[in-house]
Order: C-alpha cells, then structure tokens, then sequence
C-alpha cells in the first residue's frame, strides 16, 4: 500500500508540472538564443603536465521584468573525457576517443542534454554552462575544484551578469551530473573546495541540484550493471580496468592498477596498502558517501535500459538521501537507455527546477 501511494503521489506530480510546462508553449522557444555573454574566463588552471588551461563558461540572460534572474547552471557529461561548456552551440564539435562503442551514445547524450536544460530559458532563468578540466588533462579532484570555482565566480559577479545571487541551482547528465551531485553534496567540504578562479570569500552552494543517470560510486560501476545490458567482460573493460575513465579520472591507470583493484580493498579493509589514499580518493569523489542531513533538494531521472551506467547509481543515492531526510524526486523511463530520458522526464525535471528557483 505504501508504494502505490507514493507512485500515485509521482503520477500526480508529473501529471501536475506536465500541465504547467504547457502554459508556456505558444511563448517564444529561446533554446536557440545566442550567449548574452559568450566565453567567459572564469580561471586559467594548470594541467598535470603543466600546461596552461583556459576555464571559460557562456552566460545566458532571459529578457525579463525582474531586476535579477533565478540562475541553473549545467555541467555537460562525457564520461570526464570529452565535451566542453559550449555544447550545442560550438561550432565545431570535435570529440576524444572513449572506450569501444559508448563514444557516439555520449556525444549525442551530451548535444541533446544540452538544449533539454537550455530550455529554462524558456521558464525566465538564466541558464551557463561551465567547463571543467576532463580526465586526460588532471585527475580528480581538479574537476570539482573547477566546477566549485564557476559556481563562487557566478556568485562574484552576480549583480554584473543580472543574477540573484541566492537562486543558483545545478544540473548535469552522467559524469557531468557526477560532479553536479559531488558539489551539492559537499558543501562547506574544504577538502574539495579548491582555490580555482578565488573568490572565495563567495560560497559554491546551490539550492537545488537535478542528476541525470548520474554515476554516485565511482567503485562500484562495473558489478552493478545489469547483465543483460552489458555482458561482465564489457563491464570490467568499462568500469574496472586502466582504461576505465573512472580509473583514469582518479590517476589509477597504471598496469596493475584499476579501480577494480581499488574497490577489492576496500571490500577487505586493506588500509595498510600502499595504494589506500587512491580508495579514499575514490569514496570522496563518490557523491553517495557525501550526503548529510543540510543537503540541497535533488531531481534525479535514470533509463531502466541504461548500458553504461547502472542504474543502481541512482536508486543507491535516493536511498541515502531518504535516509537523511532530503527532499528528492525519482523518475525513471523504463525504456530510456544513457541520454534523453522521454519529453515527460525532461519537462518535469525543468519545471521541478523552475518551482525550486522562483520561491
């Protein structure tokens, strides 16, 4: 009885915010619109071999009555391999290798995610979109710091840009909405803090977060993915080994190593090992293991047929959330694979957010 009450308690809440996207429909579609401010630096950063990096993000500014906007910033996915902040809006979309046969699904994910949440626009909120340093230039914790950074710098410049300072939320889809979780979750964490861009005498928390089939624990990926989805070799190939963008995101891409190594430690306790900082760092950079009781609201939407990250993910985070008492919402297509999760899903995320961000 009680899960028939809350599926009809989710029935009737996209049954509810489906009708209020709908009053805005004969208004004018700004998913098109040019960047009110185009490649902001945020911060130049230094890449592990020592190269500079520029970190830049584009600003857009709905025409409105109100002196300052609501803003949702968006952090694009890729696997921490590849994409930028400009996502459909770069000219030319060049992207990175990844492993095997997941490479097109993710650019096209990353194009179409894109323009899902670019259509806040729509709802009068600012919308940016943010950069941060992928896996082949520095190894984790650098993506967090970054995306910290453009949050403080946001903050910094609020009045400059027309954005009401305490209405910032976040969103993401797969590694971007991991770094979007890690940051909701870790507010006031020093640790993954960071100094990128300063500012910091500026807060990086938000007040509402939305994750798309976003990964949660960055050692457990492979053994929970749904064999009939991916056989067992494919998920150790993706999840475990040294070329696994989870090992090489946590710099654990070396023969022998592998976060398949690091998540046996970890089951045994091996805290003597010479490579235990490396399963600290891992359970850090884990958005599940962050959660506390002072948590932002989370949306969170994950595809029943999703072959690249399990969505275990998600329904392990939404246990730890309701544990702590966190507001959230769990949406699922059962059908939906990794990317667009149904007209339904994407619009109830964005008026979910849009609700959160106008109170």
């Amino acid at each position: 009885m009680q899960n028939i009450k809350k599926l009809l308690l989710i029935v009737t809440f996209v049954i509810g915010i489906t009708g209020l996207y709908g009053k805005d429909e004969n208004t004018q579609n700004l998913v098109n619109m040019a960047p009110t401010y185009r490649d902001v630096l945020v911060a130049t950063v230094k890449n592990d071999n020592g190269e500079n990096r520029d970190l830049k993000m584009n600003i857009f500014i709905p025409k409105t009555n109100n002196k300052k906007v609501p803003l949702l910033v968006f952090v694009h996915g890729g696997g921490w391999a590849m994409g930028d902040y400009q996502g459909d809006d770069k000219p030319n979309n060049n992207q990175v290798n990844l492993i095997g046969q997941n490479a097109n699904q993710m650019s096209t994910d990353n194009q179409s995610s894109y323009k899902i949440f670019k259509g806040i626009l729509n709802n009068g909120i600012a919308f940016a979109s943010i950069d941060y340093r992928l896996n082949s230039e520095a190894k984790f914790p650098a993506q967090i710091f970054d995306i910290k950074g453009a949050i403080r710098f946001l903050r910094a410049h609020a009045d400059e840009y027309g954005i009401d300072s305490d209405k910032i939320a976040i969103a993401g889809t797969s590694a971007g909405a991991h770094l979007a979780t890690l940051l909701a979750t870790t507010n006031g964490d020093n640790s993954l803090e960071g100094t990128v861009g300063g500012n910091l005498n500026y807060s990086s928390k938000v007040i509402a977060c939305i994750d798309f089939y976003g990964p949660t624990d960055l050692l457990t990926m492979g053994p929970e993915m749904d064999l009939s989805l991916q056989t067992k070799e494919q998920a150790i190939e993706t999840h475990d080994s040294i070329r696994a963008n989870e090992s090489i995101l946590l710099g654990f891409d070396k023969n022998g190593q592998g976060v398949g190594l690091l998540r046996k430690l970890k089951e045994n306790n091996e805290v003597n090992s010479p490579y235990w900082n490396y399963v600290l760092l891992a359970t850090k950079g884990s958005p599940v293991y962050q959660v506390t009781s002072d948590d932002p609201p989370f949306f969170i939407a994950h595809g029943g047929r999703d072959p690249l990250v399990s969505i275990q993910q998600s329904l392990r985070f939404k246990e730890a959330l309701d544990k702590m008492g966190i507001e959230n919402i769990y949406m699922s297509n059962s059908k939906a694979s990794h990317g667009n999760q149904g007209d339904i899903v994407n619009k109830a995320a964005l008026n979910w957010i849009t609700n959160k961000l106008n109170k």
